[in-house]
């Protein structure tokens, strides 16, 4: 599904602002045909890395143009790179159904070709687009799947990004007493490499479970030391999620001023790098405080924008809170009419959400059931084994 070419001129127009890349240079490479293929596909696949966040739909298309030229000399290993950049950019679309599509044709020619870490990589991506989805249970066996090959390889890096991503699913599920210790198996292993982006990802995560626990102190901790690194780092996008956990925090103890500080400085940030999901978040929680507030026509703006984004981008869960939030603002503002459009989304939602969490419920239950009938069939077997091997030794001793 590519692109015409008038398109991607259009797309590549306005690019040469990211001072991030030498577009100029890597585009010169890529269309100099006396390089290499491979420096060809690695300015290629620069170009649409750095633009995976922002601009998708235009990584989408260059990762095809990396598919195409990796496929005219049967370069397998940079086909399997260019589907992961596609499914990444679905990913960031939520266009989950696409973006597993893309993975999975990925990761059976990385598994033609034996590239293990590769392998893990795409069984890693594929279990987040099961998280986002809902179902858990097919998210853990993803991730589980890839951690077994990373230890296999030593790759202390997809270990940790691994044992952080389980962790991700124990807190979902409620489970706070195992997934922070998979947080902290991670940690020390980012620790030991010196993987700072991981290791504020990993403090961040730990500081949520201390907010969803009620420990504040703790929790604004966590996420003041996480923030600190992005700073660092120069990461925007770390930056900008942190300072809507430690608004959501303050949010949570009654500091609507300290909150709205925090959000809005989160919401300058991911308009600032087009984080759209961001965007969506931090205006839903600014029109939130609006409302606490008594301020139901800014409130009700906030909302509505942050409706109309998480819609753009089909996230269900932000569709469910803004529509709720608007349900409530209408009310208040007497528009009866629009507070029952509001209502009925929000129960369509809510109930969407609902079905995939007791369809994912239902597939762990039957998963348990085929463990403990597995496992006392074993233990079975095991027991006449002994009674085997004890009945043996009794006629050698006799003997």
């Amino acid at each position: 599904m590519q692109k015409r070419l008038t398109f991607f001129i259009a797309l590549f127009i306005g690019f040469s602002s990211l001072a991030q890349v030498n577009l100029d240079s890597l585009w010169n490479v890529w269309n100099d045909n006396t390089q290499v293929d491979t420096c060809r596909l690695k300015a290629m696949h620069k170009i649409a890395i750095d633009i995976i966040c922002s601009k998708p739909d235009s990584a989408f298309y260059f990762a095809g143009l990396m598919y195409d030229f990796a496929e005219s000399s049967n370069n397998k290993k940079w086909m399997a790179t260019a589907l992961n950049i596609q499914g990444i950019s679905l990913y960031f679309k939520s266009n989950y159904t696409q973006a597993k599509d893309y993975h999975t044709k990925g990761l059976k020619i990385k598994e033609e070709i034996g590239d293990k870490k590769g392998i893990a990589a795409s069984l890693n991506n594929i279990g987040l687009i099961h998280k986002n989805q809902g179902d858990l249970g097919k998210a853990i066996d993803y991730y589980t799947r890839s951690l077994k090959i990373q230890e296999e390889i030593g790759n202390k890096y997809g270990i940790a990004s691994s044992l952080n991503n389980i962790g991700i699913i124990y807190k979902k599920q409620g489970d706070y007493a195992k997934a922070i210790d998979y947080y902290i198996k991670s940690l020390k292993i980012k620790e030991e490499i010196g993987d700072k982006k991981g290791i504020a990802n990993t403090l961040g995560n730990i500081g949520v479970i201390y907010k969803n626990q009620g420990d504040y102190p703790k929790a604004i901790d966590y996420q003041t030391r996480s923030l600190k690194i992005n700073e660092e780092l120069e990461n925007k996008q770390g930056i900008a999620y942190s300072l809507n956990v430690i608004g959501n925090i303050y949010k949570k103890q009654g500091d609507f001023a300290k909150a709205m500080d925090y959000y809005t400085r989160s919401l300058k940030i991911n308009e600032e790098i087009e984080d759209k999901r961001g965007n969506a978040s931090s205006l839903i929680n600014i029109g939130i405080i609006y409302y606490e507030q008594g301020n139901y026509t800014i409130a009700l703006d906030k909302s509505t924008k942050a409706l109309s984004i998480a819609q753009e981008i089909g996230n269900v869960q932000q569709i469910k809170e803004a529509s709720e939030s608007l349900w409530e603002i209408n009310k208040k503002l007497g528009k009866h009419r629009q507070a029952l459009e509001m209502h009925e989304l929000y129960i369509q939602m809510r109930d969407s959400i609902l079905s995939i969490e007791n369809k994912t419920a239902t597939i762990q239950q039957e998963f348990k059931y085929k463990y403990e009938k597995q496992a006392a069939a074993d233990s079975v077997v095991a027991a006449e084994a002994d009674k085997v091997k004890n009945a043996q030794l009794a006629v050698e001793k006799a003997q």
